[in-house]
């Protein structure tokens, strides 16, 4: 319901209460090293190379987990198509001086793409990796996902590529999918266990 409210809000002209203040403030105040984290980052998270990405993850979670996890972690990628929400929102990014524009299609603000890609995927990495990974593998995995999501977070506001609630919309938006696979992993694979053949396909003992 809040990510409902928070688009509708949204659509209005012009940013919210606070939106600019607190851009420039995260503007004017992250530490260089942020900066770095995003250069580094943001070519991987492309329209182009985010499949790609993705597909890596993909293998990796099914080399080490097995295929079970996999499937699961694609069914949150298909969650990041909540995206294309943003041509219906018509919410322009900020400008580089902290102001507001004309909305240009294909190129909307809101929700941040990025934002939703990374709760969603490596959230949902996180949590697999709760269930599938030994207690010390899976501390050092949930604490670097929660960095990169944070980092991530941050730095589309502070690089102005977001307003403040672009990024809060599609962080909304991706927990509700990211929820659902947490509701699904355990019921899922105990369906699995009364119909050997579905079993057998998620790749399940």
């Amino acid at each position: 319901m809040a990510s409902i409210a928070l688009t509708l809000a949204v659509r209005r002209d012009g940013p919210l209460y606070g939106e600019v203040g607190t851009t420039q403030w995260m503007r004017d105040n992250t530490p260089s090293v942020v900066d770095l984290f995003a250069d580094l980052i943001d070519p991987a998270l492309t329209d182009i190379a985010a499949p790609l990405v993705f597909v890596v993850i993909v293998s990796v979670v099914w080399w080490r987990w097995g295929r079970y996890p996999a499937v699961l972690l694609g069914m949150a990628g298909a969650c990041t198509g909540l995206t294309r929400v943003g041509d219906l929102v018509h919410r322009p990014r900020p400008t580089t001086t902290v102001g507001w524009s004309d909305y240009s299609f294909g190129n909307g603000g809101y929700p941040s793409g990025h934002a939703v890609f990374v709760v969603l995927v490596l959230g949902t990495v996180a949590v697999l990796a709760r269930h599938h990974s030994t207690p010390r593998a899976s501390k050092w995995i949930v604490g670097s996902m929660q960095l990169l999501i944070g980092l991530t977070l941050w730095s589309r506001v502070s690089r102005l590529e977001h307003w403040p609630l672009d990024v809060v919309g599609g962080g909304l938006m991706a927990a509700v999918g990211l929820v659902g696979i947490i509701w699904i992993h355990p019921r899922f694979a105990t369906l699995a266990l009364n119909r050997p053949r579905l079993g057998r396909l998620l790749g399940l003992p």
